[in-house]
């Protein structure tokens, strides 16, 4: 064998046991430092958050997350419109077969990234503005190839 993989190894060896054997662990009793609120208690509302829609560890959103989530959904939809292309044609082939989805997923790919396109272009211009879906996506899934995430 090699003699500084032999140094190597011993070396990494003495370092895990000289570590081991100064860990010490205590077990310590912890306490809560924020009182619970009584069941009868409201918390206060700010106008500055909304309700979202999406299902994650964050329900509620500031209305500045909400814009700028409003802006980069336009701008991922501008950049990715012809994504849709691809994406219709392996969609259309998985349900079909794969000679209907080259011809079938092309119309549907171009129909779709059109309207991605249309809509990317209009949640840029009006990112500030809450518009009749309250920062909502005008077109699901928010963004393209969003339903191979989940």
């Amino acid at each position: 064998m090699n003699l500084k993989f032999i140094s190597g190894t011993l070396i990494l060896l003495a370092w895990a046991v000289c570590v081991q054997a100064t860990e010490v662990t205590v077990p310590v009793k912890v306490t809560p430092v924020i009182p619970a609120l009584p069941v009868d208690a409201t918390v206060p509302h700010d106008d500055n958050f909304y309700t979202s829609s999406t299902k994650g560890p964050f329900y509620d959103q500031s209305l500045h997350e909400l814009k700028a989530r409003k802006l980069a959904r336009g701008v991922a939809n501008v950049t990715l419109c012809v994504a849709e292309i691809p994406n219709q044609m392996f969609q259309e082939a998985y349900k079909t077969s794969p000679v209907s989805g080259a011809v079938v997923g092309i119309w549907l790919g171009v129909k779709k990234g059109s309207a991605r396109l249309a809509i990317g272009l209009w949640e840029i211009a009006t990112f500030y503005h809450p518009g009749k879906n309250n920062y909502q996506p005008y077109i699901e899934p928010e963004v393209v190839f969003e339903e191979y995430l989940r």
